[in-house]
């Protein structure tokens, strides 16, 4: 009795140093298996659709699912990226060089307010403009700096962004052609009843795909007609505020 309880507790033992050391390993790399994850999740119906319709084999339809994915969720966040941190970097230069007035826009603001609102913004205490201009001076170049430093640094950063990516791509490959056959693997380790198990699993799936799927693409569209309407109206470094109005949302 002794002798097994020494086993079950050094088994134990060796189980959570496993484990500790495979998160470890992980841990630099967990972007990369949590949006692999994610994707996973999400196209795994085209996955399925691919296989039913043309009966390619695994590989070729879970590749075909990657270059899928690759074209309309992954390359349009990349560019959208990097344009915004160009953009960022000219809003910082124009706001320290003086080209575009921020206190100008703010007063010219305030002018074209009705007189009701005018009178609220000053008991409210927002009508010194001084106050306000030197605030929003102030808060615009520290955002628009930080984005300008990260145009900078971004290419000391390109190595381990790179790794990632193609980690992440490896991944998603996998999980794409192996998903339905890990699912049951974690499934029958689960120590709860079949029904449970099956129900749990399909909640989740669910959560994910709502949650990525609605709220990614509400705040993408207000993002989209945000930014239409900003460049519409001719104002400065449209892209930015249109998605910082999508991140917000």
């Amino acid at each position: 009795m002794n002798q097994n309880n020494l086993q079950n507790k050094s088994l134990l033992l060796l189980l959570v140093l496993v484990t500790v050391a495979f998160i470890w390993i992980l841990l630099p790399f967990y972007g990369a298996l949590f949006w692999a994850v994610i994707l996973g999740i999400v196209f795994a119906p085209l996955q399925r659709r691919l296989q039913l319709k043309f009966g390619w084999p695994r590989n070729l339809t879970a590749l075909c699912t990657l270059l899928i994915c690759l074209v309309i969720a992954i390359l349009p966040v990349i560019i959208t990226s990097v344009l915004l941190v160009q953009e960022g970097a000219e809003l910082y230069k124009k706001i320290e060089s003086g080209q575009l007035d921020i206190a100008g826009y703010l007063t010219q603001f305030k002018h074209s307010l009705p007189p009701y609102f005018q009178h609220l913004l000053d008991r409210l205490g927002l009508g010194e403009l001084k106050g306000l201009q030197e605030k929003t001076v102030k808060s615009a170049m520290q955002g628009s700096q930080y984005l300008a430093t990260q145009a900078f640094s971004f290419g000391q950063g390109t190595f381990e962004f790179v790794v990632s990516f193609f980690i992440m791509l490896y991944l998603l490959f996998f999980f794409l052609r192996d998903g339905a056959e890990l699912a049951r693997k974690i499934r029958t380790a689960v120590p709860l009843a079949e029904y449970q198990k099956r129900r749990l699993q399909l909640k989740f799936n669910r959560v994910v795909r709502a949650t990525v799927k609605g709220n990614v693409l509400v705040a993408v569209t207000q993002g989209a007609l945000g930014g239409m309407i900003f460049w519409f109206l001719d104002i400065p470094s449209a892209l930015l505020w249109a998605v910082l109005m999508a991140f917000l949302s």
